[in-house]
């Protein structure tokens, strides 16, 4: 999953006459050093021939940032330091051994605004790419920012159908904190490959809400993303498989304890 594949909790109360600022922008110093606690939950429900089943999976990690800037942009490599995987399948528990990929490195181009150019990938063991393939985790693991200044209650969409909305902002003991949430929805219809007598439609929905300060940049999120799919097979009497994926992540900047050696 691409898309593949929370609210962050601050003590705050609302600030009075909150006015439009300059638009938040990922830059190289906030993320020079940046650890963040990731937790996903996914859930899967799918009926195939008429029979209803049911699966699970579950993913707790630390992925460590480390970046600098570089002709306009920001270089980045990022890792796990730790990672634990488990997916209650079908035909029972599986627990994916990932020593294979803690401290492999991801390495690439992230623009100001969220969007990110991946130059190397990870090996990706086999057993864990099965459960959970992450090899493109990190195209889209940080909140995409809106192209333009929002005041609190505006917002923003760009031609591909994201859309940025500025909430109240908040203020905690360390200074004032803007909120943000987005919205992307898609849908299409394809056929397969291998058998131009399949069809498949699908409808995802990507929504999300982040904290933002502005000298530490994203400070945590919240994301969920739900996935329906349709694959039916052209003719009278054609099989079908309909599908819903929901993924729940929840996201927090750790910021005490870095280590990004």
């Amino acid at each position: 999953m691409t898309r593949a594949l929370l609210l962050f909790p601050v003590a705050c109360f609302l600030l009075p006459r909150a006015q439009a600022q300059s638009p938040p922008r990922y830059a190289a110093a906030p993320l020079a050093c940046a650890v963040f606690e990731e937790r996903v939950r996914t859930e899967v429900r799918a009926q195939e021939a008429g029979v209803p089943w049911e699966e699970t999976g579950d993913r707790f990690g630390r992925v460590v940032f480390r970046a600098r800037p570089e002709d306009g942009a920001i270089r980045f490599e990022a890792w796990y330091d730790s990672l634990t995987v488990r997916y209650d399948a079908r035909a029972g528990r599986l627990e994916p051994d990932t020593d294979g990929l803690i401290g492999g490195r991801w390495e690439g181009r992230l623009a100001a605004t969220g969007s990110v150019e991946l130059l190397t990938r990870p090996f990706m063991p086999p057993d864990l790419r099965e459960v959970s393939d992450l090899s493109d985790a990190l195209l889209d693991f940080l909140p995409p920012l809106p192209a333009a200044s929002l005041a609190p209650g505006s917002q923003w969409t760009d031609s591909l159908g994201l859309t940025v909305r500025r909430l109240a902002d908040s203020t905690a003991a360390e200074g004032a904190v803007a909120r943000y949430e987005w919205t992307i929805h898609s849908r299409g219809a394809l056929p397969v490959e291998v058998d131009s007598t399949l069809r498949i439609r699908q409808e995802a929905e990507d929504e999300g809400r982040f904290a933002w300060r502005d000298d530490l940049g994203v400070l945590g999120w919240t994301r969920r993303v739900t996935i329906e799919t349709q694959l039916a097979r052209a003719g009278r009497g054609g099989s079908s498989h309909r599908g819903r994926v929901v993924q729940q992540i929840r996201v927090r900047r750790i910021t005490a304890g870095a280590s990004c050696g």
